[in-house]
């Protein structure tokens, strides 16, 4: 077991981020085309959010049972992932009250967005070289 704490910080920063791209996206696809494409905007930053932290959580899940996990528990929170999400994009292909930009639209601005977040997360950590001090 591992005695280092996980900090899951930035699923907060990552979810107020998401936050505000719901409150710009959503109006902004519902006046620039209809509330289907506004509907899918914000299914598609959902869907954003919850993959990013269930992926986190079980990583970190994993990291406080041993570290040597924690990369098999990212590969494989992906690899369900990735399978639940094709099945549920072959699912819905080509319905009528599917809108496949906004959706695919916002997945993408979505992912930068959280990834954006992760990066500045990293970018101000501090990383400890020696073991930090018990608390």
């Amino acid at each position: 077991m591992s005695t280092v704490p996980w900090d899951l910080g930035h699923l907060r920063s990552g979810l107020v981020t998401t936050a505000v791209l719901a409150a710009v996206g959503v109006p902004l696809a519902w006046l620039a085309r209809d509330a289907t494409a506004a509907a899918w905007v914000a299914v598609g930053l959902a869907i954003v959010a919850v993959f990013f932290c269930v992926g986190a959580l079980a990583v970190a899940a994993a990291g406080r049972i041993g570290e040597e996990l924690t990369l098999p528990a990212a590969l494989g929170t992906y690899l369900v992932k990735v399978v639940l999400l094709g099945v549920l994009m072959v699912s819905v292909r080509d319905r009528p009250w599917l809108d496949p930009q906004a959706l695919g639209l916002s997945v993408l601005v979505g992912t930068l967005a959280w990834t954006a977040v992760h990066i500045r997360r990293v970018w101000r950590t501090r990383i400890y070289y020696v073991d930090p001090p018990a608390r």
